[in-house]
């Protein structure tokens, strides 16, 4: 078997806790995430209306329209956002301990 880069030979198990998530995980997060700053951005626009509608300086208006703006783009951009890579990406091996060994001893020595 050839040992490329960061594929480990037979003999080498890898630790899980050191995998990456899953690509299912990191689209599931990547949704979540979306749709949190999509939510955001609908609240600003709500707040926007109703600071608006209520005679608020309009700097203060401003806050919020530009908020509804901009995180459309923000979101995009985290939610295409790829995997984050661990500095090093050597995998981290599991060093097995050494087998315990038997003492040797006499056949009477064990019958006392």
């Amino acid at each position: 078997m050839a040992h490329a880069g960061g594929v480990t030979r037979a003999g080498e198990p890898v630790l899980i806790t050191t995998a990456p998530p899953s690509p299912a995980q990191e689209r599931d997060a990547r949704e979540r995430r979306y749709l949190i700053m999509m939510g955001i951005r609908l609240v600003c626009f709500v707040l926007a209306i109703v600071l608006f509608s209520l005679g608020v300086p309009f700097w203060l208006v401003g806050f919020a329209v530009a908020g509804s703006l901009i995180l459309p783009w923000v979101a995009v951009v985290a939610a295409n956002a790829g995997p984050t890579r661990v500095p090093g990406g050597a995998p981290s091996l599991y060093e097995a301990r050494k087998a315990a060994e038997l003492e040797s001893g006499s056949a009477a020595d064990r019958d006392s």
